[in-house]
């Protein structure tokens, strides 16, 4: 289907399909990583490829300085809290970040981060936390801590659906990219659901109703080739980094995931559309 992109640095109004039927999902996309474009092209991507038209609106942290995009460039083509608090959302997408190694609360947009949650309670009708942003959620929202690894968790992860929802409808298993330093324990919030995990990668997809939040662990919008360029990024740097677990097929990198990620943003658009039609 069709993807409007109402900002960013991908460009304005931006069509990666020529089919519209006019029942549009208005998505906010806070985008929390490094390289911008890189995580707008595989969002815009990913939405691409749903059963329905979206607009998306992506948005930053005002109160974090990025060291690789100038605060020209994100003036000009991010919105802040503060320009869209008046706004409302039918969903709300909020990625991971390469702040897991730091305690919440000494990431520096971190008082923001707890302004957006609270905002999102009346101005969005459901959300998606991806990787950080949903042990950052489940932290702020629950109280449940994360644990650090002893070495990256990193690869592609074919997950067991644990509970029947809206969300893992078609799902027999879940298999999704991981790239972190932190995963969760048991879970034992009765407010939080898991719906999806992996023996080695912990807890994967989460939800819960109390405050219309899906939180999934990994990164569903990961294109081919990124968790290949992640290794060799860390090569570079000199981290201890291992190639990606269950990555490669007969030496050939394959997106094992794709399918499975559109599937579980149908199913949440889907969750979006029943919200809209039952207020």
């Amino acid at each position: 289907m069709t993807v409007i992109l109402k900002n960013g640095f991908l460009k304005q109004q931006q069509s990666l399909a020529t089919s519209h039927n006019g029942q549009t999902v208005k998505v906010l996309v806070v985008n929390l990583m490094p390289n911008k474009l890189e995580t707008e092209r595989q969002f815009a991507g990913l939405f691409s490829k749903l059963a329905v038209d979206v607009e998306l609106t992506f948005a930053r942290m005002a109160t974090h300085h990025s060291k690789h995009t100038s605060e020209a460039d994100l003036n000009r083509d991010y919105v802040t809290l503060a320009d869209i608090e008046d706004q409302t959302f039918d969903g709300m997408v909020v990625t991971g970040a390469p702040v897991e190694e730091m305690t919440f609360e000494s990431v520096d947009y971190w008082s923001e981060f707890e302004q957006l949650l609270d905002w999102r309670e009346t101005h969005v009708r459901r959300s998606i936390l991806e990787c950080w942003a949903a042990q950052a959620g489940l932290y702020y929202d629950f109280g449940i801590k994360k644990h650090p690894t002893s070495a990256k968790l990193f690869g592609v992860y074919r997950c067991q659906i644990l509970t029947d929802s809206p969300l893992t409808k078609g799902f027999k298993q879940l298999s999704m990219p991981q790239s972190r330093h932190a995963t969760l324990g048991e879970i034992d919030d009765p407010d939080v659901t898991v719906l999806a995990s992996d023996p080695e990668a912990g807890p994967i997809v989460l939800d819960a109703a109390k405050t219309a939040s899906t939180y999934v662990s990994g990164h569903p919008e990961y294109e081919t080739n990124t968790l290949f360029n992640e290794f060799h990024r860390d090569r570079l740097k000199g981290l201890p980094i291992q190639l990606p677990k269950n990555y490669f097929s007969a030496a050939i990198p394959a997106n094992t995931w794709q399918q499975d990620s559109v599937q579980l943003y149908n199913n949440w658009v889907a969750e979006l559309k029943r919200v809209a039609l039952e207020a």
